[in-house]
């Protein structure tokens, strides 16, 4: 990578960090965490994830062993904790950490109204309450969950951010929490919350629950995904499939015009795609620039030539299977796993001195972010305390303004987007035609004086304005350079067009995701958060070696390798065992019962896990359904799960004449694991989360008085909050270019008369 530096250590080497862990989320935290150098000690239960050895082989590998209780975990010696409870613990247990900075995953998080109370629940139950279920799946059947565990993942990823944001403010105590709810609700809900107070949506109807067209269509020998991203993606596409006389029908050009003719163009659709192999298919959508993708699982995904020509899936250290490697590389460099975990540290960790409220404080980011990935990463280095000036082109806004907000004809449309406002407090914001040389030159000054420079454009973005990594390095040898790109910068799929929707198809989330029996369906998003989350973490970790040593480097971390990530359980179950993993549904391999049952009213729902016996008892107690207790065939989980077609149903016609909210609150208290399935549009309105200062509201011009998230893992006493509203386009014009780059104020009259910079989309 030319004239990058060698990275002479680990950036977490010298960390050492104590895990208890009882899930993937802990056990993620841990692992990258030792990915990037920590030694990491795992105080944790032998029965952590049984019922899944391979995946719990992989996550803990190259983690030292040490077996225990909670109270040995929080006796250890270490500089960090990542402590995972089924609940928040008992008051003052955690006074007794040792370590300094402290992470806990609970379900519900620290304090509030459930933290504490011994609530039960399920990932089932989480995407319930945390409003994933109601738009995904089928408008005939119940919504569907996504199949792989990501709000396990997504939190696992972010909590090990949290850990590396802490330790740029010191080792002091710093108690960070990490609540797989408010992460769920995040992560899976694309601030839907944030379009419904913009668009004023009332509360009913409900959301519509449909199949995306076209998403993940049959080809001739596979699956074959779409995602029609922008106007020209629409049009391009007809021509794709052959549909040139469309171009002037306003229904089969638009989004919402086509669900008016669903059938039809659905099934233009697959009449062209079962014509052509897939591989042929995502070629033919590259000419066009046509984000498209062939939709994996856990074995074709081994015999990807981007997968195999950059290493994405290796062998596991002890052998027996394959597994993604980090998903992250410094300098051009993949971290490597191998071998024991490294020794306790000669010498301790370094012990930055920043200020924990603010650790970031002092820091000039310039962000080239946009849609969901890039534009996180900048709003959580804001929050941290850094300067961000977000970089945008009055020809080339944020396509996250774009989405989920007003129609093109109302008043300053484009401040009004819920991807955008969603993912970009905490900033300023600068408009540069990057096309024309003035632009160019200015953003050239800006590098010159950032310490920090984040996109994730197509890698031929950047190269095209010559600021790859040699160009900046040159300029600003102190500064990090943190590329996202969708696929990764070098290999046969550099330069394909990827979103969230793409690198779930590619990754295998998609292919877990779905009905039993039925058609792979796209989770709707997790791609982003995770992708999100990943890249923090990395730059975090690659910015605590540059602010020690006035040196820069390159940081990469590709959108589809941290959604492979997610994915691990189907590559390592495929190369352990020859078993592919495929779609489950509602139901999970080792629950007795698990599904989504309809409640009293239009599109009223519940979802229910029975995991064990005494669960089972709980609910046959609670539902007095004929003939259960009774039954020699459900005595036994596997009987059970035998039968399900018919506990299904007939559990269905016990919930479907009661109300959503009592049929939840007669099966919690009885134990048993229960969720309301919540709209995704307000879900701010939640018992819970309205009570933990997740969601803020923000009075935004043009958009009004929208509920705004914040960091779904911070403090425990608070901070990291966003610390001014999302920016509108070119506010800063004349702060940035003007006071502080020098220009005076006729020189930005003139650039705004020739549009190299402006305040509204040209």
């Amino acid at each position: 990578m030319g004239t990058q530096r060698e990275p002479d250590a680990a950036p977490l080497a010298g960390l050492t960090v104590v895990e208890w862990s009882r899930s993937i989320a802990g056990a993620y935290a841990g692992r990258v965490l030792a990915d990037v150098g920590a030694r990491v000690v795992r105080v944790g239960d032998r029965d952590t994830l049984a019922e899944r050895p391979r995946l719990a082989d992989y996550l803990h590998s190259g983690k030292v062993e040490a077996f225990g209780t909670p109270a040995d975990a929080a006796a250890h010696a270490a500089d960090v904790a990542v402590l995972e409870f089924a609940d928040a613990p008992e008051p003052g247990f955690l006074d007794s950490v040792a370590a300094g900075v402290v992470v806990v995953v609970t379900p519900w998080g620290l304090a509030g109204p459930w933290a504490g109370a011994g609530r039960p629940w399920s990932e089932l139950t989480l995407q319930a309450e945390g409003g994933a279920l109601p738009t995904r799946g089928l408008p005939d059947r119940p919504p569907v969950m996504t199949g792989s565990d990501e709000s396990s993942w997504i939190t696992g990823s972010m909590a090990a951010g949290a850990v590396v944001a802490a330790l740029h403010g010191g080792l002091a105590r710093q108690m960070l929490d990490a609540p797989l709810l408010e992460v769920t609700a995040y992560s899976s809900t694309m601030f839907q919350t944030v379009s419904a107070a913009v668009c004023g949506t009332p509360h009913h109807p409900p959301p519509p629950r449909r199949r995306m067209t076209p998403s993940v269509e049959r080809a001739a020998d596979g699956w074959v995904g779409f995602n029609l991203a922008s106007a020209q993606n629409h049009l391009d596409f007809l021509v794709l499939i052959e549909k040139p006389e469309w171009l002037d029908d306003p229904q089969m050009t638009t989004f919402h015009g086509r669900y008016e003719r669903y059938e039809e163009f659905t099934g233009a659709v697959r009449e062209w795609t079962t014509r052509h192999p897939v591989a042929e298919i995502v070629e033919l959508a590259g000419l066009f620039r046509i984000p498209c993708s062939p939709v994996h699982n856990g074995r074709t995904l081994l015999d990807d030539p981007q997968v195999v020509a950059r290493g994405v899936v290796v062998d596991h250290p002890g052998g027996g299977f394959a597994e993604p490697a980090p998903p992250f590389l410094f300098a051009g460099v993949r971290p490597a796993r191998g071998g024991p975990a490294p020794p306790p540290a000669a010498t301790p960790f370094p012990r930055p001195d920043g200020d924990p409220k603010v650790p970031l404080a002092g820091l000039r980011v310039l962000d080239l972010g946009t849609w969901w990935v890039g534009s996180y990463v900048g709003s959580a280095l804001g929050a941290l305390g850094a300067d961000v000036v977000k970089v945008e082109s009055t020809r080339r806004i944020d396509g996250g303004r774009t989405l989920g907000g007003v129609g093109p004809d109302h008043d300053h449309w484009w401040e009004c987007g819920s991807i955008y406002l969603g993912t970009n407090s905490s900033k300023r914001d600068v408009t540069l035609d990057l096309t024309r040389p003035e632009g160019r030159e200015l953003l050239v000054e800006l590098v010159r004086g950032a310490d920090v420079l984040i996109e994730n454009y197509a890698p031929r973005v950047l190269e095209s304005v010559g600021l790859d990594w040699d160009a900046v390095h040159a300029l600003n040898p102190r500064l990090v350079l943190h590329r996202m790109p969708a696929f990764g910068l070098t290999g046969p799929r550099r330069d394909m067009v990827g979103y969230a929707q793409t690198v779930e198809q590619y990754s295998g989330l998609c292919w877990r995701t779905g009905y039993r029996g039925g058609e792979p369906l796209n989770p709707n998003g997790p791609a982003d958060p995770m992708g999100a989350s990943s890249s923090l973490f990395a730059l975090l970790a690659a910015l605590l070696r540059a602010r020690s040593s006035g040196v820069g480097e390159l940081v990469e971390s590709p959108l589809a390798e941290a959604a492979i990530v997610m994915a691990a359980e189907q590559v390592v179950t495929w190369t352990a065992e020859g078993r592919l993993l495929g779609r489950e549904g509602n139901r999970d391999a080792t629950a007795h019962l698990q599904g989504v049952f309809p409640a009293l009213g239009p599109e009223c729902w519940v979802a229910v896990t029975v995991a064990d016996d005494v669960q089972w008892s709980a609910l046959v107690e609670v539902a007095q359904l004929d003939g259960w207790a009774a039954d020699p065939a459900l005595r036994t989980g596997a009987g059970r799960r035998l039968a399900a077609d018919r506990l299904d149903a007939e559990l269905a016609q016990w919930t479907s004449g009661r109300a959503a909210a009592e049929i939840v609150g007669l099966l919690v208290a009885a134990g048993v694991p229960a969720g309301v399935v919540r709209d995704p549009r307000f879900v701010h309105e939640h018992p819970h989360l309205s009570r933990r200062d997740h969601f803020r509201e923000a009075d935004l011009p043009w958009a009004g008085r929208v509920p705004l998230p914040q960091l779904p893992v911070r403090p425990a006493a608070g901070g990291w909050l966003g610390r001014r509203r999302p920016p509108t386009l070119g506010e800063h014009n004349a702060e940035v270019l003007g006071a502080e780059l020098g220009l005076d104020p006729g020189r930005l009259a003139a650039l705004e008369a020739d549009r190299v910079i402006g305040t509204a989309p040209s």
